[in-house]
């Protein structure tokens, strides 16, 4: 650990051991107490719960408390609701938020180094990242160009509070620029209510360190009622990869200010700052030759040395919140934030330059974007219904570069050019990009949900986006041309849902709903955009579904169907040799979804869910690739008498793979396609937890210890195919181990 880190977090836990027994002094009536267990009235009527992370809790012994994942009664389309309980307990701790959403049926997801230890990406239906929203607290975030997010960037396990994947595109309030393929939402963690300082550290394979240091303010009577919770964490990691390097730090900041007894201020900061190698995928012979674990080379001569393969980068998250009861039933909330990314990327090495072809040379890239933001919304709720109108408005600025360099002559030298800074690049034949893309974007929208009857209610809404990009680029990617030029796209979706109640604890629901991707950067990546007629991505959503609640049974099914139109691709003309963009005909996706948890008693409960999936292009008939045809959870849970434990395992059906070149309404253009045959993992987590004396100075311990792919399987995803049918793969880690432990000070 790097001095300045162990510096960061010895003061702030040394900040936090001095701060706490003075504000607990504030709190001597405010005993901590257990989170209550949920009823179903509490389901019925959403109420307000704070996520706070509890170290030790009552047992939990029924469906309702133990379910990994599970629907709300009152839902108009499929979802999975997955708990703090569940991330902290059932989850490694180096975790980020792609292996939270990977337990919902219809998700899968690749973890290549080792749990939360590189970049990945979640597959939601079939839908690939970039099609579906990733929402923290409820503001959208993503990467400018193409929508795809960073899991590693933003917001590790420890700071969600709890997190809902919607597989939909949601009611008329659902903003965001991909509600084409559902949404990803995370929730913050909450401040605790009583003073607390809470350090954790994990130690386990890779070399693999966390260290976190929490501390939480309790209620502050001489601010009203006010809380805090702030946190600091490092983590760091040889990787399972050879070379594989990976370091994080992080630093969260949420408070909670009432004014008055209406109106409450929220303000939240987030910071990350990231390193980490960067291998590639391998093929079989590479395995062959170098074992399951290869990745990068130490060795400064090889161009498989992390010293030209690595990733750097920082990321913020910071939002001010208000929202107040305006009396008479109306309510308004406003969100005021902004976010941003900066990546510098060492990548693509070569033996050879325009130099010298015995010099390494490569390419460094950036892309960094700071984005605006605001959402608000005002609400009116009486006993016949409830109206909601409101708008986001998001404003991006996102330069972008990439150029040639010789390492050999020094680590900052263009190739076979002189210019030393990025300034300098964009009149010099080394630049391959040089660009600043803009993206505004506005979205209103007004939906009224309607109590029919005590049973019935109906929502119906619509909403209208607008996006509108600018780019400059003095050398435009792809093609290299200079190319300065503009594009609006706008739509209306509109929805229509009905949830109806059948029973106290069973209601049923239906849904249609447009859902869309915003126009993709990409398209501006052609010799003339202006001449291209590209058509946003679109889709219509029918699905239906029924949910059942009790303490002994949780359980939801659904069945969906998609009818996905305008999808794009890249044409290369075979006179000019040029790229242009082009619309295949589009897909269609089906399928059927269910989740369920039992309670066996004693505080063990068996969990399942699972998933059925189909997407086929229209008019070639051929199946969508790296789509999985099922995926399924499904394990054990027990809490009780201070010890929990989970065994999990989570199955992906066999998904088609094609090379490059498909166009999706000709068959014949398919080239070479194979199958990802299917593959299960296991999962296992045993922990115990112990309170103390209320008045001793450490209140509670914990410790858990976490097995990922606990059976030992040797697996590898195929990650690409190339012309001559030869697959490319990323190898799954082998069995790997973390022992935490926590405590309560």
């Amino acid at each position: 650990m790097k001095a300045h880190h162990l510096t960061t977090a010895a003061a702030l836990g040394l900040f936090a051991c001095a701060f706490a027994p003075t504000i607990r002094s504030q709190n001597t009536a405010d005993a901590a107490k257990p989170a209550a267990a949920k009823t179903v009235d509490d389901t019925l009527n959403e109420k307000a719960i704070r996520l706070e992370e509890i170290e030790v809790t009552e047992k939990r012994t029924s469906a309702l408390t133990q379910a990994p994942t599970e629907s709300r009664l009152d839902v108009v389309q499929p979802q999975s609701v997955i708990d703090i309980s569940t991330i902290t307990n059932s989850i490694a701790p180096s975790a980020d938020y792609t292996m939270v959403a990977n337990i919902a049926p219809s998700v899968t997801t690749v973890q290549a180094n080792g749990p939360g230890l590189s970049e990945a990406k979640n597959i939601l239906r079939g839908f690939s990242d970039g099609q579906y929203n990733v929402t923290y607290d409820g503001i959208p975030f993503s990467d400018n160009n193409s929508f795809s997010h960073h899991s590693t960037s933003y917001f590790p396990a420890k700071i969600i509070g709890r997190m809902t994947v919607d597989r939909g595109p949601g009611t008329a309030s659902t903003i965001g620029e991909a509600t084409f393929g559902g949404t990803i939402a995370m929730q913050s963690k909450d401040p605790r209510t009583v003073a607390e300082v809470i350090p954790t550290f994990s130690y386990g394979s890779f070399n693999t360190f966390v260290g976190n240091i929490e501390a939480n303010s309790g209620r502050l009577e001489k601010l009203n009622g006010a809380t805090a919770i702030g946190s600091y964490q490092y983590m760091s990691s040889d990787g399972f990869l050879t070379g594989s390097y990976f370091r994080r730090t992080t630093t969260y900041f949420k408070y909670l200010q009432p004014v008055g007894k209406n109106t409450t201020l929220t303000f939240l900061t987030t910071f990350n700052w990231i390193q980490f190698g960067t291998p590639g995928s391998v093929t079989q012979a590479t395995i062959d030759a170098n074992g399951r674990n290869f990745g990068l080379v130490n060795d400064p001569n090889n161009i498989l040395s992390p010293l030209y393969n690595y990733q750097t980068k920082q990321a913020d998250f910071d939002y001010i919140a208000l929202d107040t009861d305006l009396g008479s039933g109306w309510r308004f909330n406003n969100k005021i934030g902004t976010y941003s990314y900066r990546n510098g990327s060492y990548q693509t090495p070569t033996l050879g330059t325009k130099t010298s072809k015995t010099d390494i040379g490569g390419t460094y890239q950036l892309n960094a974007y700071r984005a605006y933001t605001d959402i608000a919304q005002l609400s009116h709720e009486d006993s016949t219904g409830t109206f909601k109108t409101g708008f986001w408005a998001e404003y991006i600025r996102n330069p972008r570069y990439q150029y040639l360099l010789d390492y050999t002559l020094g680590r900052h030298t263009l190739d076979y050019n002189r210019a030393t800074t990025p300034e300098d690049v964009g009149t010099l034949a080394a630049t391959t990009y040089l660009m600043v893309d803009f993206m505004k974007t506005l979205q209103g929208f007004a939906e009224y949900e309607w109590h029919a009857t005590r049973d019935l209610s109906i929502n119906a809404g619509l909403r209208y986006a607008h996006f509108h990009r600018d780019i400059e680029a003095p050398v435009n990617q792809t093609t290299r041309l200079r190319y300065f030029g503009e594009r609006t796209d706008s739509t209306a979706m509109p929805s229509i849902a009905a949830n109806y109640r059948l029973e106290q604890n069973w209601t049923a629901y239906a849904q249609v709903a447009k859902g869309y991707l915003a126009p993709n950067l990409q398209l501006f990546y052609v010799p003339d955009p202006s001449k291209d007629s590209v058509k946003p991505q679109e889709t219509t959503n029918y699905q239906i579904g029924t949910v059942y609640k009790s303490g002994r049974f949780n359980g939801d099914i659904d069945a969906y169907w998609i009818n996905y139109n305008n999808f794009p691709l890249t044409i290369t003309d075979t006179v000019t040799n040029t790229p242009y963009y082009a619309l295949a005909k589009g897909a269609y996706y089906s399928g059927i979804e269910t989740e369920g948890t039992y309670s066996i008693g004693g505080g063990l409960s068996l969990f399942a869910n699972g998933s059925i999936n189909h997407a086929v292009f229209k008019k070639s008939k051929l199946d969508l690739p790296s789509v999985a045809k099922s995926t399924a959870a499904f394990g054990l849970v027990y809490n009780n008498g201070g010890f929990f434990a989970s065994v999990s395992n989570k199955y992906v059906g066999a998904q088609k793979i094609y090379a490059s070149g498909l166009n999706p309404d000709i068959a014949a253009t398919l080239v070479a396609s194979t199958v990802q045959p299917a593959y299960t993992l296991a999962d296992l987590a045993i922990g115990y937890s112990h309170r103390l004396a209320r008045d001793s100075f450490i209140r509670s311990l914990k410790v858990k210890l976490q097995v990922d792919n606990a059976l030992d399987r040797k697996l590898q995803i195929i990650s690409s195919l190339s012309a001559k049918s030869i697959p490319s793969f990323t190898v799954l880690p082998d069995r790997n181990y973390f022992l935490t432990l926590s405590g309560e000070f």
